[in-house]
């Protein structure tokens, strides 16, 4: 029972925190040594790393399309869109929709956030803002 109550929790994040925007419930969801890299730790953390995501794609949301539990750990694969319609991480406002895969494990303890992992394709996010290009030659050596 304690891998769906954690799954549980996963999708309680997604939903009201990340794609509904609620922060209150953060201080239930995430333990106070949670870590987001470059932002701090705790739920406070977590509430600006949301604010600074939902204020560069306001109508931000996550889907999760595939989530599976074992143990402590929930590991979910993700797709987020969203319109970038604010400043995201020095990158003007574009105006573009976007999409972006991710995956995700968290780690549980006493039915809170303690420790997250992630990879996310942010190259790709720069490509589709239009803050990266990517040349391809035409010819295979062009490549190299």
């Amino acid at each position: 029972m304690a891998l769906e109550a954690n799954k549980t929790v996963i999708r309680r994040f997604v939903a009201e925190v990340w794609n509904a925007g609620n922060l209150e419930i953060v201080d239930q969801l995430v333990h106070p040594d949670y870590e987001v890299p470059s932002v701090g730790r705790g739920p406070e953390a977590v509430k600006r790393n949301v604010r600074t995501f939902r204020a560069g794609f306001p109508d931000l949301t996550s889907t999760i399309d595939d989530l599976i539990a074992e143990g402590d750990r929930v590991a979910a694969r993700l797709t987020l869109r969203g319109t970038h319609l604010g400043a995201f991480r020095g990158i003007a406002p574009t105006g573009k929709r976007v999409t972006m895969q991710e995956m995700a494990i968290w780690q549980i303890v006493d039915g809170k956030l303690r420790a997250g992992w992630f990879e996310a394709d942010r190259l790709g996010l720069r490509v589709q803002l239009g803050a990266l290009s990517i040349a391809w030659g035409t010819k295979p050596e062009d490549d190299r």
